[in-house]
């Protein structure tokens, strides 16, 4: 850091205190009129950000680029998110308050503009730990249109010390997503009643991530599951109503296979399928071709 001498601002906290107030602290010594908060782990692309300046348009608050995934090694390998997978822009309000999620990427591969920050901020600490970009692309949408952009911006390091997807208690992590989404919603719902707009009264049924959390959350430890009315077999018939934006008719008939298996395969073969899923290392290596093969010829993504 001394090294950029008077080019960047060290802000340091007294304590870890968190994602949120990271944002907070640095938000509050900015100046620009775009915003960019690049993970720790993460590093841009070389030109992304001078691509992105030349693409600011007054009035648009978020800008969502796509991410190359790299290793410990920044070795650049792979989408995020996957191509096949359209990212949402323009007027998404509607789609915010209807499913209580779009399709959009992490931290590193976003830039706010200000003056859409500064109607949100400063985020909640105790919520937003982790994950605090969630609040921001949650709520911002309600106010205005967002860009969207398929060139990558920026580089989505993976590895071993992730906190979320660390985590070897698979309904744990599931309960923390949950936990996660119930705060984005609460926060959704109250920008849109700020604006006058309506919500849906249950957001996380159109919401297919939110789905699956209540799954694997219901799966792996039904005692300790947050929504005491649902039952696998619910679950399932809530996914067969959700309508993917693009979404190829074989890769549908695909997702509602998976979700009728998960819904009635007994639970010691829905549990091991999904540790599959969830720990791409621990697969057979059939079971990985199988995959690649799918998303490759038929775009299938299994949400």
């Amino acid at each position: 850091m001394r090294a950029y001498g008077s080019q960047i601002t060290p802000v340091f906290q007294p304590v870890n205190q968190g994602v949120a107030a990271s944002f907070n602290a640095a938000f509050a010594q900015a100046t620009g009129d775009l915003v960019y908060f690049l993970d720790a782990d993460d590093f841009v692309l070389p030109g992304g950000l001078k691509r992105a300046l030349s693409r600011y348009e007054p009035g648009v608050l978020i800008y969502h680029y796509r991410m190359r995934y790299t290793d410990e090694t920044g070795a650049l390998a792979g989408i995020h998110p996957a191509p096949q997978i359209p990212l949402a822009a323009g007027d998404i309000s509607r789609q915010l308050r209807e499913q209580g999620r779009y399709a959009t990427n992490v931290t590193s591969g976003l830039i706010f503009a200000r003056e859409g920050l500064e109607k949100v901020m400063p985020i909640s600490t105790e919520q937003y730990r982790i994950s605090a970009e969630g609040y921001l692309v949650s709520v911002i949408p309600l106010y205005v249109p967002t860009r969207a952009y398929e060139d990558t911006l920026s580089a989505y390091r993976l590895h071993a010390a992730q906190n979320w997807k660390s985590q070897p208690d698979f309904g744990a992590r599931a309960r923390e997503g949950l936990q996660h989404d119930f705060h984005r919603y609460e926060a959704i719902r109250d920008h849109a009643g700020r604006l006058g707009l309506p919500v849906a009264p249950t957001l996380g049924d159109a919401d297919l991530l939110h789905l699956n959390d209540r799954l694997i959350s219901l799966a792996f430890a039904p005692d300790q599951h947050p929504v005491a009315s649902d039952s696998l077999g619910q679950i399932a018939r809530l996914t067969r109503r959700v309508n993917l934006e693009g979404e190829r008719p074989v890769a549908r008939v695909a997702r509602r296979l998976w979700w009728t298996t998960m819904a009635y395969a007994p639970a010691g073969a829905r549990r091991q399928l999904l540790r599959w899923r969830m720990d791409p290392k621990s697969r057979p290596a059939w079971m990985s071709s199988a995959g690649r093969l799918l998303r490759k010829r038929l775009g299938v993504v299994l949400n």
